[in-house]
């Protein structure tokens, strides 16, 4: 075989194997923005809910920025931990009353979020950067539905 061949060979294999390598990051930034949509999906719901539909309210009736920004936790006591959950600085999630924020810098309603059994117990308050707490009474549980998530009967 030439040197010509080889090097063709050489080239073309490099190639192959970085097309590769793009086409694997493409499918983990697909699963990364169904998993995005999914947990927006899931806040959309909660944030239907009274408790933190009504904060939502009180927020933008005091004439602050608007839409409401929420910044949304999910607890992990049993590690003493808070941990973010939508990944990213700008999560594409939100409607015309709320929109998700990962950095709180004044007051925006906290939504904090459990794993329970077939869902999330959640609780939401108003909160600055310093009010942040591991501690909380649920205030509700949501639970998969199908395609939905929903307001779960029940006791908490």
């Amino acid at each position: 075989m030439s040197r010509f061949h080889r090097m063709a060979w050489a080239v073309l294999g490099l190639g192959l194997l970085g097309s590769t390598g793009c086409a694997h990051n493409q499918a983990r930034v697909a699963v990364t923005h169904e998993g995005e949509a999914e947990k927006c999906q899931l806040l959309q719901s909660v944030l239907k809910e009274p408790t933190p539909a009504k904060l939502v309210r009180e927020l933008a009736s005091e004439g602050r920025e608007e839409p409401t920004p929420v910044v949304v936790f999910v607890r992990r006591p049993e590690e003493s931990m808070l941990e973010r959950f939508f990944a990213g600085d700008e999560p594409l999630c939100g409607d015309g009353t709320f929109k998700v924020v990962q950095e709180n810098v004044l007051d925006a309603v906290v939504v904090y979020l459990q794993e329970v059994q077939d869902g999330y117990a959640y609780d939401a308050r108003r909160a600055g950067p310093e009010q942040l707490s591991l501690e909380g009474t649920p205030q509700g549980l949501v639970r998969r539905e199908g395609p939905a998530w929903v307001a779960a009967p029940g006791p908490i």
